[in-house]
This record gives structure tokens, sequence and C-alpha cells, in this order.
């Protein structure tokens, strides 16, 4: 039996090690396998000998059966709320206030981010977790204790990396409980293949995961724990003098804590890296929502004491809201240069994100349908990066029956012709290709920088032209004259002879800026310069049939129907013989040769806004230099190069411990040869 025993106690330090590995620190060192293999192991010996069973055996996580309801614990210290601040301003004149007080005291800032999710207190006596309560109104929390334990970065029994030692009869640890960006996206679309609801954001989506009244569904769900303060030590060891002196100890007992943490010794960079961290937050792994600012010595702490609601020595940065709640005043219809309806809300303005918001995509009409929204309705709209606001959801409550249905267009909303809505697809197209909406589209994209760089012919130029008739297809532009541009709005002889000089330089662009400018349908700048670089002409290009074109890098069977489709049409045939005509002489260019043996061999994604290259221009250049240029973040990705305003992808990056490069660092690696 003591043989038994022993293997027993060897396997619960086995499991509880690997578990802060995996949970608390990202550094697995064995495979899942072998982790369950010790797990199974465990429970069958804990089967066969009960008596040997303990509460906080690792296999103990997920116990009893589904509550009705929570019990109440009271909060043997109030659980308080933070105050908030939305500016350098606001947190300078709250330091103002802790100076007042301290006088001629030496201070120093401790920043840790503000994760967002839901507040914890864990209590732990004699090093075991005994129970887990929810905030509730500050004084008074719910009983979450069999939930908690199923949080395998919350241990179950307290152990210090020095080595056995004696812990504090009371230990009460705060934090948060939250789900990573990654975890949460997988969950939901779990939840969603089994036909189950999901949730609207991480928040929400912890918030209720530990809120089920069933311990095994909460366990389930990959919910995960930071520690941020704590509350009592019971009166007795360990005894700290600075907060970061708790952080440490948090970290030497196996309780995870929210870094990073910075401790800053004045206002000026606090708020530098307030507003860092702010234009930050898409490259976290999980969403934070703002900056807590604390003193780091905690008899200041005490010194300046709390209100009925809020620690004085504390206080929250809050970033800008990415949610807001307004109203849909109507729904416009616009058509894109493929003939695509696309339904965009058009709302009662609403601060979000830091900008005034007035419209909103709905993206397509199936997506209307699933959200069950109506003109007049309010909704919850979210703005996440810099993209497009969305509609997240209506608030039906707020209904008054005024509201009316949005209807898929039976006739375009441009030029009145037939609409379609192909097999597989959910987009509804407008299929008249003299679609005057289309050709104002088409030109805008066809100028655009990132095709024939045509400067001067925007918008307002494009739908004068377009209403005048003079412009009926791309090839249009090349025979236009100065006395026609004379004769538009705010024209005079210098813009006039501006954009002429503009068209003519158009005629000589490479020919996969030419192929993108194009606009043909599901080709992007990344595939219009792969088939440029592999086919070299534009002739090659019109006359490959589908099979040829698959065999060029990421050209699939719909991008290379999509291509033939295209160049089979005789208006696109009509078009590019008139281009001909009129001098547009669009040729491949041969690389300049580069040389990497950073890049060479190696897998990079760009993500954001870069300041010196298109994104089709750095892809380009990591080709060239032996790399290989993808859209998405795996694994397999070596580098992330991160240009300003970055989305999901670098998120994903910093979860998955890929490289991130900057702009400037991605150059650096590449060096031209003579």
């Amino acid at each position: 039996m003591k043989d038994i025993e022993t293997e027993i106690n060897a396997l619960r330090e086995q499991i509880r090690r690997h578990d802060t590995l995996y949970y608390v620190l990202d550094r697995p060192e064995i495979s899942d396998r072998e982790y369950d293999r010790l797990f199974a192991r465990l429970k069958e010996l804990e089967a066969k000998y009960p008596q040997l069973s303990t509460p906080d055996s690792p296999t103990q996580r997920v116990a009893g059966q589904p509550v009705s309801a929570f019990g109440q614990v009271k909060h043997r210290v109030p659980m308080l709320s933070l105050d908030n601040t939305y500016s350098g301003d606001e947190i300078t004149a709250w330091a103002d206030r802790i100076h007042k007080t301290l006088q001629d005291e030496k201070v120093a800032y401790i920043l840790n981010p503000k994760i967002d999710g839901l507040s914890l207190s864990l209590i732990y006596e004699n090093g075991l977790l005994t129970k887990a309560a929810t905030r509730g109104d500050g004084e008074t929390g719910e009983d979450v204790t069999s939930n908690a334990r199923t949080i395998k970065s919350i241990p179950l029994k307290l152990q210090s990396k020095k080595g056995p030692g004696k812990f504090p009869k009371i230990l009460e640890i705060r934090g948060e409980v939250y789900m990573t960006l990654k975890d949460f996206r997988k969950m939901n679309e779990a939840l969603e293949n089994t036909g189950q609801e999901t949730f609207a954001n991480p928040r929400n989506a912890a918030a209720g995961s530990l809120r089920q009244k069933d311990p095994r569904i909460t366990a389930q769900r990959p919910l995960k724990f930071f520690a941020h303060s704590y509350a009592d030590t019971g009166g007795g060891d360990p005894t700290f003098k600075r907060y970061t002196d708790f952080l440490d100890y948090c970290e030497e007992i196996g309780i995870p804590v929210a870094k990073p943490f910075e401790v800053e010794p004045t206002l000026e960079r606090i708020i530098k890296r307030c507003e860092k961290w702010e234009a930050e937050r898409d490259l976290w792994p999980y969403e934070i929502d703002g900056v807590v600012i604390r003193l780091n010595d905690l008899l200041q702490q005490k010194e300046l004491g709390t209100t009925a609601r809020s620690p004085r020595w504390a206080i929250a940065y809050k970033f800008h809201a990415r949610q807001a709640t307004t109203k849909i005043r109507n729904v416009e219809h616009s058509v894109g240069r493929t003939g695509v309806i696309t339904p965009t809300a058009q709302l009662e303005p609403v601060e979000c994100g830091g900008v005034t918001i007035s419209s909103a995509t709905l993206h397509n009409y199936e997506e209307v349908e699933r959200l069950g929204v109506k003109i007049g309705d309010t909704v919850l709209i979210e703005r996440a990066g810099d993209v497009i606001p969305k509609v997240l959801r209506v608030l039906t409550p707020k209904r008054t029956g005024d509201e009316k249905s949005i209807k898929v267009p039976t006739h375009c909303p441009a030029c009145g012709g037939a609409v379609a809505k192909e097999e597989n697809e959910v987009a509804v197209r407008c299929v008249n290709l003299n679609c005057p909406a289309q050709l104002e589209r088409s030109l805008i994209h066809f100028a655009s920088r990132e095709a024939m760089d045509i400067e001067g012919l925007g918008e307002a130029v494009v739908a004068q032209l377009v209403q005048r008739g003079w412009v009926k297809d791309l090839a249009d532009i090349f025979g236009l004259k100065k006395e026609d541009f004379l004769t538009l709005e705010l024209f005079a002889e210098k813009k006039a002879e501006n954009l002429l000089a503009a068209i003519e330089k158009a005629k000589h662009r490479p020919l996969e800026r030419f192929l993108y400018g194009l606009g043909i349908r599901n080709v992007g700048e990344k595939a219009a310069a792969l088939l440029a670089e592999r086919l070299k002409s534009l002739d090659a290009v019109a006359a490959a049939n589908e099979e040829e074109l698959t065999r060029v890098p990421d050209v699939g069977p719909i991008v290379a129907r999509s291509i033939r489709e295209f160049f089979d049409h005789k208006r696109i045939k009509d078009t590019l013989r008139k281009l001909k005509e009129h001098g547009v002489r669009s040729l491949y260019e041969e690389p300049e040769r580069i040389q990497s043996s950073e890049i060479d061999g190696k897998t990079i994604v760009f993500t954001g806004e870069l300041k010196s290259l298109s994104r089709t221009e750095a892809e380009k250049l990591a080709r060239l230099a032996g790399g290989k240029a993808t859209g998405s973040v795996s694994q397999k990705t070596d580098f992330v190069v991160v240009g300003e305003s970055p989305g999901s992808k670098a998120t994903k990056a910093k979860e998955l411990g890929v490289k991130i490069l900057t702009e400037e660092a991605f150059l650096k690696l590449i060096k031209k040869v003579s």
C-alpha cells in the first residue's frame, strides 16, 4: 500500500507541474497523449484505492452534480471597483491628489493590462483552495467554487518553486477569469457547428461559462485565470512591502499573473505607456479594455485608503469603447464594381472606438435575416481595430412596432436592371455589365494607387465622366482630351494637364498592376502578381485555359474560372482591343534579384498598413528573397510583419509564438544585389 500511495503522490505532483507548464506558462514539455496517460493512471489508482483520494487531487477538478442556485459568500474584505480615467489630464489630476496626501514622499507606479473578464476571489487555507466567489455587489458574491476548480490555471494546492513550504493560514487572491481570443473563436465555432448559441465576446463567454450550474460544462470551456491583487493573508506570512513582491510571490507558488507589468516613475511615461498599449491592443492574445495604474508601495496604499467604492491608490485608464448602442435610420443598397449589392445601415451618429460612427455594414442579405434586423431597430454595433463597424445584434426589447423589414432588392438600385443570386453564394448581384454604378466603381479601382495609379481621377471626376456618357468602359479614359476635363467642375488648365500626364504615364504600368486594375472577380493584388510572374504577358493570361491557370500558385479552380469567364466576355475583348489602340502597353518587368539568407525559405505573413510599401510590393519582395508570402498565420509561419492598425493575424501570431517584425526590421533583412 505504501508503494501505491507513493505512486499516487508522484503522479499528482507530475500532473500539477504539467498543468502549470501548459495552462500558466505556455511551455508544455509532454504531448497531450502522454499527459492523458498520466491522468488515466491516477484515476485508475484512486478508483481502486478510494481511501487514498484527496480533495486537492487533479482528478477532483470536475466533481458533483448541477446546482439549482449558487450560494452566497460574504467577502472578508470588500471587492471594490476602480475609478476610471479617459485621458492623460485625468491621470495627472489623480496623481496630483496622491502627491498632495503623501506630500514629498517618492512614489512609483505599476501598470497592468486591464483584462476584460470576470472578477474572481480565491481563498486558500494552508495552501488548499477552499472557496471561490464572484464580485457580486462588492460585499457579497456567488459561491462558484465547484466551477473554479475546473479551471486548470487555478491550482487546487499551492506549491512553492523553492520546495515544500509553509503557506499562510488564509490567503485570498483576486483576479480575472478570461478566455484568449484564439480559444474564444475555437469554442464559438464548435458551438455553432453543434447548433448551439454562440457568445458575443470573450468576456460574456467567460462570465457565462463560470456561472454554469453544471461544473462539467464549465470544465469544457477554455477558461484561464490571472491574479491581479490580494485581499488577506490571515495576519501571517508572507508580508509584502511592494505590489511587485506580491506578483513575484504568485509566480513562486504557481498563480499566474497578468503580464507584462511595468513600473514607471513619471507621469509622462505612464501616459505614453497607456497610449502605447491602447494602440497595440490588437496584438494582445486576449481582450484588454484599459490599463490599471496603482502605487507599488503597499504602505503608501494603506495611508491613502479607500472610498466607499474604490481605492484612492489605484485607477483605471479606459480605452475607447469598441461597442455602442444606436438606432438604424435607414438602409442603403450599394453596388460594387463586380455587381454585388451590399446593405449598409445608416445610423444615428454615435461615438465608438474613438470616432463618430454613422453607418455600419450588414454584409449581405443572409446576415440581415440571421440578425432579424429592421429599419428603426436599436442595435449594438462594434468597431474592432480600424475595420468597418458591424451590427452585432438587435435589442428587441426596445422595439415599438413601427420598425420596417429590410427587403432584398428585386432590381439593381443603380440601373434598375435584373439581379441574381448564384448557387453556393450569399451575394446578390446586378447582372448588367453596363450598370453605371459598376462602371464608376471599376474606374475608381482601375485608377487607384495599387493599380494604374492615375492621380486626380477620383470619385467626383469619375462620376461626372460617367454621367456625361464620355466614359463607357476602362479604355475610354485614354481617349479623353484636355478640353473635356476643362468642362468639369473645379478644373483649370494646370489640373487638366496634370491628369492627362497621369493618364499617359499609366499606359506603361507593369503587367501585375494592369491585371489587378482590370477588376477580375476573385483576383487581388497577390494573384495578379503571381499571374504576371508566371505567364509574362496579358495575351498569355487571356489565352490560358483553366487547367493552365490553376498551375499558378494560389490560383484555384474558382479563381481560374473567374479569369476565364472575364476574358471570354465580348465586352472585355472589345475593351482590351481599344486599350491597345490607345497605346496601353503593360509588360512584365523582370524584377531585381534580392539576396537574404534570413528570408530565404521562410514563410511570411503581412498585416496592417505598411508605410513605404503596398502589401503586394512587400509580398513580392519576400518572394524575390526566396521566401513564401501567405495570407494566414499558422505554426508553420516564420515571421509576421506588422504595420499600422494590424488585425487578427498579429493577435494569432502572438498566441502561437510566431516572431513579429516591424516593417523596418523586415526591410533590414533584405539586401539588394547590384
